[in-house]
């Protein structure tokens, strides 16, 4: 085959010429000397025939009714061209092949990837105790869905089962911020814990146990301490403070700051606490001897700075002529104090009222004090005179 622009030799079925680059055209090789041989039969042809047409050899003949003639080309250029659309036919089954292939592919994949598809396989795998694998398959569930409990929960399980606690005490709490009341994963989660020897992340979830199920569930685990009831701080009077457990085992408590676990004493019902401030350390102890956590509340007590009032005292000073009662009005909290002689009855002397008295026979100086629960008088007491004159 040659090339029409430059008129070299080039293979079969190529689209550029490789030498010139013209695009190849699919037509017959065109060769002179047949061109002319060619041309000289037909003009031969035409001269014979039209000369038979003068001696009246032929008659006119209706081409328009004559049949068409399908006339086929043969040779090695048709041999190219039919070459050609086979290859095409070829190449085009390829690509029509290629695209199915990858739409297949597409969809597989699309149906193999989904979230539901890698749990069940991660279900199956770890039904048959193949635990990385579920792993892998769990790992892969999480990449789809990042908040799946259930992917989650999945992969703490099999790095219990593969004994890799740390990792799986992560996944499980985790899970739990997913669901903070599934005691199956506090299970998983406790056994965790126990199998490190981390008792005191235990006692951690025993103060942050969302309801008494749980907290029944820890105490299984572990000597749970007793709780306060009263929450440390500042007061302003004195307190009463309880220990409370719930499993029957002993309290031991101290107030001096001491480790009630070796210095202790046996909590037998409340603890009062007065001003000032106080440390209590209390621990509970097992029947095995096995003790709790230490717990511990600091108390600041400091009592309000109050001013014991001025007793208000009925009637008022002055002369009487008949017997007339004194009465003394003292407030709540309070106690009242009273001389008749003059002294200061906070001195010490004093006479505690109880019930109303008479005013004395004479001319008297009748003096009272109140007196707190902290043992303070008033800093400004009532003193009067009485004169009582009998008829």
């Amino acid at each position: 085959m040659k090339c029409q622009k430059c008129g070299k030799e080039i293979e079969s079925g190529l689209l550029y010429c490789p030498f010139c680059g013209e695009s190849i055209q699919l037509v017959p090789e065109y060769d002179v000397f047949e061109e002319e041989l060619l041309s000289r039969v037909v003009e031969d042809k035409d001269k014979a025939k039209s000369d038979k047409f003068n001696n009246g050899v032929y008659n006119d003949i209706d081409t328009d009714s004559m049949p068409a003639i399908d006339i086929k080309v043969t040779g090695s250029k048709s041999k190219e061209i039919q070459i050609s659309r086979g290859k095409l036919g070829v190449i085009l089954g390829f690509f029509l092949t290629l695209i199915l292939s990858i739409i297949f592919v597409i969809v597989y994949f699309n149906s193999t990837h989904t979230f539901d598809y890698r749990m069940k396989l991660a279900y199956e795998a770890e039904a048959d105790e193949q635990y990385k694998k579920a792993l892998e398959y769990y790992s892969e569930a999480l990449s789809i869905d990042s908040s799946s409990f259930d992917a989650l929960y999945g992969q703490g399980r099999m790095y219990y089962e593969l004994k890799d606690y740390s990792d799986a005490i992560t996944k499980f709490n985790m899970a739990l911020t997913l669901d903070p009341e599934n005691t199956q994963v506090y299970t998983y989660l406790l056994d965790s814990y126990q199998y490190i020897g981390d008792y005191d992340s235990i006692n951690n979830l025993a103060a942050s146990a969302p309801n008494d199920e749980i907290l029944d569930l820890i105490s299984e685990y572990t000597v749970l301490p007793p709780s306060f009831s009263l929450d440390g701080g500042e007061y302003h009077s004195k307190i009463t403070l309880y220990l409370i457990e719930s499993n029957g085992y002993d309290i031991y408590y101290t107030t001096n700051g001491k480790n009630p676990t070796t210095s202790g004493k046996l909590y037998k019902g409340s603890i009062e606490l007065e001003e000032g401030e106080t440390t209590v350390k209390a621990v509970c102890q097992k029947n095995n001897n096995e003790y709790s956590q230490v717990v511990s509340e600091t108390y600041n007590i400091t009592y309000d700075e109050m001013v014991v009032p001025t007793p208000e005292v009925t009637p008022a000073s002055g002369i009487y002529y008949e017997p007339t009662l004194i009465t003394i009005h003292v407030p709540s909290g309070y106690s009242a104090y009273y001389t008749w002689d003059g002294s200061d009855p906070s001195l010490g002397g004093g006479i505690r009222y109880s019930q109303p008295f008479y005013v004395l026979d004479g001319a008297s100086v009748l003096w009272v004090v109140l007196k707190d629960s902290k043992g303070e008088y008033s800093q400004a007491p009532y003193v009067a005179n009485y004169v009582y004159i009998k008829e």
